[in-house]
């Protein structure tokens, strides 16, 4: 990292600590308005993107040498309404440099993430950096940084399939939905039971263009409650539907997820036969991701239905995992190039202040000459001359730049940099 500005990380996650430890470090949007105008008071302080998800909570800081971590962050967080010793106890995690800058693209391409591969990390960071920027501006190192880690992220997912295949429970059962139809469009869902697991599979159904979906819950406040999410003010392709009309809400639909938690199973043998009377040889196909089960053992034996359980799912997710799995090596060659480019940007950003003073002298000598050769010859000697003289210049700062890129230790470097400062040292030029 360069020596005028690190990039430092304090956080908490899922890998280290509970649910209820994390929940203690939540930083609220109020919270993070707080936690950056204190740390803007810090001397040394640059700038910080404190991003918190249900999963963790991390804050990225660009700061320089005056810069004293421990009790500036203390304090700050004290102010925020945070305990710091969460994180610098047991379960806090604390890098600088190319470890933290190789964390936050861990964590962008989905490599840290509960579910490996899961895409809604990376629009959560997102969301982080941009109301990071509404409160305050941005150093150039961390917002490189952030870039970087989305630029990397997006190549993971496109370039590998560590986000292939479903591996929560609610997304296998659509994605096992979709193997029985060809187009989902054509075919309604319905979802018993209006709970975390149902909403959440209800969307991917959505998100992937079931035709129509009825909720149905024990609650109607509830069922009506989720419908109006879902359509989120958008037409009325979600509807709920009163408990008693669950036999009757077999018969429109073609997939039916159910997830009610009930001690007895609530879907029937006499409920499903009469539903088939008017569906006119449909087949229905039943996916059970209830403890206990909603659906009665006997229903599987009737013709033309097909129920499959969490046994079934929990198959279609292990699989999927497992191939993820598969995928790690390559995505952590692609964020080890990326990692790698982004370090040689800081290292160009060392050396820019002195290759650009290199310049500066280099081209007060060549206005130097051209002026004195058009005292003496015409403005086209003089033009030529300038010409000349600008090509003469890109050589040699090309040169400069890749002696100072191509040294093997920051000795090296500095006894390179050492030497330009000594050519473009106060002199005097004698033209005559």
């Amino acid at each position: 990292m360069s020596e005028g500005a690190n990039i430092l990380l304090w956080g908490i996650d899922h890998h280290r600590a509970p649910t209820e430890v994390r929940e203690r470090v939540h930083i609220s949007s109020e919270a993070a308005s707080v936690l950056i105008a204190a740390l803007s008071r810090e001397n040394g302080f640059v700038s910080c993107v404190p991003v918190s998800t249900c999963n963790r909570t991390e804050i990225y800081l660009e700061a320089r040498p005056a810069f004293h971590a421990h009790e500036a962050l203390s304090r700050a967080l004290g102010e925020a309404g945070l305990d710091p010793l969460i994180f610098t106890g047991e379960y806090g995690l604390r890098l600088q440099g190319r470890e933290a800058m190789a964390h936050l693209y861990r964590v962008a391409s989905g490599m840290e993430s509960m579910m490996l591969g899961e895409p809604q990390i990376a629009a959560q960071l997102k969301d982080a950096y941009r109301q990071a920027k509404e409160h305050h501006e941005l150093g150039p190192v961390i917002m490189r940084a952030f870039q970087g880690a989305f630029r990397a992220g997006k190549c993971v997912r496109t370039q590998t399939k560590i986000g292939a295949g479903a591996v929560s429970v609610a997304f296998a059962a659509v994605e096992l939905a979709r193997k029985f139809f060809a187009n989902l469009s054509d075919h309604r869902a319905l979802l018993v039971g209006a709970g975390e697991t149902g909403a959440l599979a209800a969307r991917h159904f959505l998100q992937h263009g079931i035709g129509g979906l009825t909720v149905v819950n024990r609650s109607p406040e509830r069922a009506l409650d989720l419908a109006a999410d879902l359509n989120g003010g958008k037409g009325e392709l979600v509807r709920a539907r009163p408990w008693e009309d669950l036999g009757a809400s077999l018969v429109d639909a073609d997939v039916v997820l159910t997830t009610t938690g009930a001690v007895e199973p609530v879907i029937m043998p006499d409920m499903v036969k009469t539903a088939l009377k008017g569906r006119r040889g449909r087949p229905l196909f039943l996916l059970d991701i209830a403890v206990p089960r909603d659906v009665h053992p006997d229903v599987g034996s009737i013709e033309g239905v097909y129920v499959f359980g969490l046994d079934d799912l929990d198959g279609i997710v292990q699989s999927n995992l497992a191939a993820r799995r598969q995928e790690i090596p390559r995505a952590e060659a692609i964020l080890t190039a990326e990692l790698n480019e982004f370090q040689g940007w800081i290292q160009d950003m060392d050396l820019r202040p002195s290759v650009d003073e290199f310049r500066s002298y280099l081209e007060d000598l060549k206005d130097k000459q051209v002026g004195w050769v058009r005292k003496k010859e015409s403005d086209e000697v003089a033009s030529a001359v300038d010409r000349s003289l600008q090509q003469f210049i890109k050589k040699v700062l090309g040169r400069s730049m890749a002696s100072l890129k191509n040294a093997e230790t920051q000795e090296e470097r500095l006894q390179h940099l050492s030497t330009l400062h000594s050519l473009f040292g106060d002199g005097s030029d004698d033209h005559s």
